[in-house]
């Protein structure tokens, strides 16, 4: 599989952002009036809105250039979100797992993250030599911990989404362009 891409970097005055969950819940009602509900998903999709109020010249290119790169909504790509993009101090388990899978926590829920940097791993508070490739976090090369010591991390993570829809970027003011609100939704 290729390199996934990453969402270009790009620094500007505002930024708006919603979240949407979606489960694909199904829901039948009997001649009774009871009801039963069931999903088949483990983990929601999440549609992302976003927009950038402000964009220089060589911004606006390269974000037309990216969404262009992804054949729209065709490629998934990386995004780092500019509000849920760490975990610090998540427990992963014990030293006895050997290997643990890097997560997102919202409240008490918990579900996997595929693509992480910048981690740092804990064992009882002490850090410790790791790799991560595809989420699953190991310890490197020569490194080893008790089988009961607990095990935490700090990473920054992406989250794997491709576009839905249209990108529209407008020239607001000499040199001074937005773009229109557009829309992202996270893949598996």
């Amino acid at each position: 599989m290729a390199e996934l891409m990453k969402f270009p970097t790009i620094i500007s005055l505002a930024w708006k952002s919603q979240k949407a969950q979606k489960w694909d819940t199904k829901t039948k009602t009997s001649g009774s009036g009871k009801v039963r509900t069931m999903t088949n998903w483990k983990y929601p999709q999440y549609t992302i809105s976003t927009e950038f109020e402000v964009l220089t010249p060589a911004q606006y290119k390269e974000l037309m250039g990216f969404y262009s790169k992804t054949k729209g909504g065709t490629v998934p790509f990386l995004w780092l979100d500019p509000e849920d993009n760490a975990e610090t101090g998540i427990q992963l388990g014990t030293g006895s797992m050997g290997s643990w899978q890097a997560v997102r926590k919202f409240g008490d829920f918990l579900e996997p993250v595929y693509h992480v940097e910048n981690l740092t791993l804990y064992a009882n508070g002490s850090p410790i030599r790791a790799v991560s490739d595809k989420g699953v976090i190991k310890l490197a090369a020569g490194q080893t911990v008790e089988p009961n010591a607990v095990i935490t991390a700090d990473y920054t993570y992406y989250w794997l989404v491709r576009f839905s829809g249209d990108m529209t970027a407008e020239y607001i003011f000499t040199n001074v362009y937005k773009s229109k609100s557009f829309k992202l939704v996270s893949t598996r």
